[in-house]
């Protein structure tokens, strides 16, 4: 199941997390740091934030005057570090269930800010949180979900992260989950949503572009995928072969 992108749904799973959270910590007699408390009451404020933002966004429809803006982003940011913060100290405490899911909910909260206008700047625990769900994610119908929540993200990126091809590193954010998007796609079986994935790796990956369709074929085969998938990723990987004599 998909978390929804819901700040109240957000708010009770770090609820659910805490007092695991927290025995845990006394338990090491809080030899490990930071305290969760710290963490918990910071996005405790933050998530209380989003929410009085919601309600603003409300009272200015119905004609209220609204209170002054506030920038989404850094918002956004900041809460995606307090829970990336978060799961690395779950993870210190041998809490590796709850640090997978504290981890995945980077994505709602990143599609949150998206759905209010703001831009996402820091997409390391995104796209880690999304890995995760993809990973335990098999009905094609939750995968399909999963994919309009990645593109959701993918269109909010900051022009300048998505516009930068002169970095080369192969595990930068933006990078991921461009991949992981079209990966997402391919397991969906829905040729619509493989072309518009594909479409963006051959524009912002071209570098990439012929390794993933011809690791793409090598899946093909492999894992027996159905007639009108195999299609899609033939036909991507022959235009890019083609490009690459062509070079």
């Amino acid at each position: 199941m998909l978390p929804p992108v819901d700040i109240t749904f957000i708010a009770e799973e770090l609820r659910a997390c805490a007092v695991e959270l927290l025995d845990a910590f006394d338990d090491r007699n809080g030899d490990t740091d930071p305290d969760p408390r710290v963490l918990l009451q910071a996005l405790d404020n933050l998530l209380e934030g989003l929410r009085r933002l919601d309600a603003e966004s409300q009272a200015s429809l119905e004609g209220q005057r609204p209170q002054a803006l506030t920038d989404i982003r850094s918002l956004g940011d900041h809460g995606i570090d307090l829970l990336a913060r978060l799961a690395g100290l779950a993870g210190k405490l041998l809490l590796p269930q709850r640090a997978r899911a504290i981890e995945e909910l980077a994505l709602p909260l990143a599609c949150w800010i998206a759905r209010h206008g703001g831009e996402l700047g820091y997409l390391g625990p995104v796209v880690e949180g999304a890995a995760n769900l993809a990973n335990r994610i098999g009905d094609p119908s939750d995968l399909g979900q999963l994919y309009g929540l990645l593109t959701e993200v993918v269109n909010a990126v900051d022009p300048h992260i998505s516009q930068d091809t002169a970095s080369a590193d192969p595990i930068r954010p933006w990078r991921v989950l461009l991949l992981n998007r079209a990966i997402v796609a391919t397991r969906t079986h829905r040729p619509e949503l493989m072309e518009e994935a594909f479409e963006s790796v051959v524009e912002y990956l071209p570098d990439d572009a012929h390794a993933f369709f011809r690791e793409g074929m090598e899946q093909m085969e492999a894992l027996n995928y159905p007639p009108q998938v195999r299609s899609v990723m033939q036909r991507y990987h022959d235009q890019c072969a083609g490009r690459r004599v062509l070079h």
